[in-house]
């Protein structure tokens, strides 16, 4: 199982390999939220995509467990 990891604004990425679920307030105030494998980089979510924040840590943390990933890192858009 993933450890999942909430990092404030100021704390420093992880260099490990993880998942990082990238949120963000959405239209009307909702926290959304995309994830990625760091390996690979952030494409940058596709916005009106985007899942509800609880529902992409979900996804992050079963991604995660597929492809034995050990964390699930989650933190702030940036701007």
């Amino acid at each position: 199982m993933a450890t999942i990891i909430y990092l404030s604004p100021t704390d420093e990425i992880p260099a490990e390999r993880h998942v990082a679920v990238i949120v963000h307030r959405g239209f009307g105030g909702m926290e959304l939220g995309y994830f990625f494998d760091s390996a690979k980089g952030d494409t940058g979510g596709s916005a009106g995509c985007d899942w509800r924040m609880s529902e992409a840590i979900e996804r992050a943390t079963r991604f995660a467990k597929e492809q034995n990933i050990d964390k699930v890192v989650v933190r702030a858009a940036c701007g």
